[in-house]
């Protein structure tokens, strides 16, 4: 509900914003903005600097392969007639498995040599569905032409534990048993639990299989699953640019500490601040914290943001915002492995705005939603083998994105709407009252938003990408729901927030070349560039829309030792803003990231 805490004012109020109402809805929506939702977000920072490393390596040796006698040319000239084959140990898996080894052979007459084909194409089928196997012939009487071959599946019969996983030890053996209580060891199931356990914050945990000793009493197919686990209890990064807008500061530098595995639930501690250079213009102060539950990577997180803001006019500086958000949220990784993840989440935002005009309350907004989120990305698998020159992080094609539904509640005292317009706005005209920012507007909104990056390299070193983005909304939303476009989202080169409206679509377009990743430890890299931005956004009951905005650019990205993250670029708008009287200049602008902690990797 609207609150009463300044019933002195409230006339006031009210009639600032008939003032800006009488000047049509567009005014009335953007005059008293508040701060829009991407200069308050500022917990995502760019994690350039992570590297990813090897998932799963396989020590050669682990499961032993033996040469097939019967290839030899002495038995050229022995031909049978063959009905079938009898496969032993594969009673985990069954053996229909390895029928296609075979079934298209029954009842031709073949040469012995033939059988050493029906083994390897065996052994292919077995290790394609992610089994370490060997298939083997052993000596036997080809009766009735039925072949019997010998299957060895890798099992995990001991783990080793090498290094300290700290408080997190337990959270890490959890995906250890996931691993340990499996009949047979299949590399696909494996990778999914070896990666949510290199998910765990602060631990880079490598999995190496080695055949486990005879002298120990194993048996055939028996290996030893070696983790190697090396812990960073600590991150600490900064990052400096100077997207900002000139009223509420161009150059702002934030700072964030990552604290990893104290409670030892897998968790992870967030605290940063944002500030820009005049420090009464904008100041974002933003904590988290998440924990995983189980063995297969759920986990639970909560956050909290308070933001304040004083744009810059000439003159007095009559407005004033002030944020605070709080979450909490539930993900859940559908799919995890190297080539493809799928991640579900679901949460609730409780945000309240306030802006002030000459420290009198002009509007607050007490908005309380629910989403629902998927993201996923995906790589070629040809690339993650190394093929042609490409990786796992620089593929040939590798596309990722999120879809997300939120719906505003009438919960936890949410602000309630203005009323209809026929009547005036009446609800948010009641004395004592500090109305919502956006008349027309409904906290109780939905909206759909989306936004993906696919990237395609026809060379290793040339690369395309495209960035969409769109929300659909059918209400008026208030400020914090909307759509923008400007410098963090797409419009490079425009304010932020220079185009903001309930439903939108634009994006982002790059050619560039080079790789971003040294070759050799401690190396640099550089990676030169052009875009082209668009976006275009409407707004439900103001008329002349979409409003659009697009500007061209290029600029250089580049990797300082793993350390320092740069992309410096000079972006020219090719029309001007909205109430804007002229085209914006060209301007040049910079995003620095630097790792602090640790400074040596």
């Amino acid at each position: 509900m609207a609150s009463s805490r300044f019933p002195t004012f409230a006339l006031l109020a009210g009639t600032l914003l008939a003032t800006f109402w009488a000047a049509g809805p567009a005014a009335a929506q953007t005059a008293p903005v508040p701060t829009t939702r991407e200069e308050i977000q500022r917990e995502r920072l760019e994690d350039r600097l992570q590297t990813q490393g090897e998932a799963v390596a396989v020590e050669e040796g682990a499961v032993e392969r033996a040469p097939c006698p019967l290839a030899d040319p002495q038995f050229a000239d022995i031909r049978f007639t063959f009905t079938g084959a009898n496969f032993t140990g594969l009673d985990a898996i069954g053996t229909d498995i390895v029928a296609p080894a075979y079934a298209d052979l029954i009842g031709q007459e073949l040469p012995v040599a033939a059988i050493c084909g029906i083994r390897d194409r065996a052994g292919t089928i077995l290790r394609q569905q992610g089994y370490l196997a060997a298939v083997q012939v052993p000596a036997q009487s080809v009766d009735g032409g039925v072949v019997r071959f010998d299957a060895v599946l890798a099992r995990m019969s001991a783990v080793q534990v090498r290094g300290e996983a700290g408080p997190s030890g337990k959270a890490l053996q959890r995906y250890i048993d996931r691993l340990t209580n499996q009949p047979v060891f299949n590399i696909d199931e494996a990778e999914r639990y070896l990666l949510l356990a290199r998910d765990i914050p602060g631990l880079d945990v490598r999995l190496v299989l080695q055949p486990a000793a005879r002298e120990d009493g194993a048996q055939p197919g028996d290996v030893v699953g070696v983790f190697n686990v090396t812990r960073t209890p600590f991150y600490s990064d900064a990052n400096i640019q100077n997207y900002g807008s000139k009223s509420v500061g161009r150059f702002g530098g934030l700072m964030r500490m990552r604290f990893n595995g104290i409670t030892g639930l897998g968790d992870e501690t967030i605290l940063s601040a944002y500030a820009t250079a005049d420090t009464s213009e904008q100041v974002v102060l933003q904590a988290s914290h998440e924990f995983r539950v189980g063995g297969d990577g759920l986990k639970f997180g909560a956050g909290f943001t308070r933001a304040w803001s004083q744009p810059d006019f000439a003159g007095p500086d009559p407005f004033e915002s002030d944020t605070t958000i709080a979450s909490v949220y539930a993900s859940y990784p559908f799919k995890r492995s190297q080539a493809a993840n799928l991640y579900g989440a679901v949460g609730l935002d409780v945000i309240d705005q306030q802006t002030d005009f000459s420290g009198t309350p002009l509007s607050e907004d007490q908005l309380r939603v629910a989403y629902a989120r998927l993201d996923f990305n995906s790589i070629d698998e040809a690339s993650l083998r190394g093929a042609n020159g490409y990786s796992g992080l620089e593929p040939r094609f590798g596309i990722a994105g999120s879809l997300e539904v939120r719906q505003g509640l009438d919960i936890l005292g949410a602000s309630d709407d203005c009323g209809p317009a026929s009547s005036g706005y009446v609800a948010c005209a009641v004395p004592g009252l500090v109305p919502i920012s956006r008349l027309d507007g409904d906290p109780t909104g939905l909206s759909i938003r989306g936004e993906a990056r696919v990237d395609f390299r026809p060379t290793p070193l040339w690369k395309l990408s495209v960035a969409p983005r769109f929300q659909y909304s059918p209400d008026a939303l208030l400020g914090f729901e909307q759509v923008s476009g400007g410098n963090y989202t797409a419009g490079r080169g425009f304010d932020p927030g220079a185009v903001i409206g309930d439903s939108g679509y634009g994006g982002q377009v790059e050619v560039a070349y080079g790789s971003l990743l040294p070759e050799t430890p401690g190396g640099n890299a550089f990676q030169p560039y052009a875009f082209f931005d668009l976006m275009a956004v409407s707004t439900k009951n103001v008329p002349g829309d979409p409003q659009t905005i697009s500007s061209v650019g290029g600029g250089l990205r580049a990797n300082i030792g793993q350390r320092l993250y740069l992309d410096i670029f000079g972006a020219a708008p090719l029309e001007r803003a909205p109430f804007q009287a002229e085209r914006g200049d060209f301007r040049v602008l910079v995003n620095l990231t630097i790792q602090l902690a640790p400074w040596f990797r």
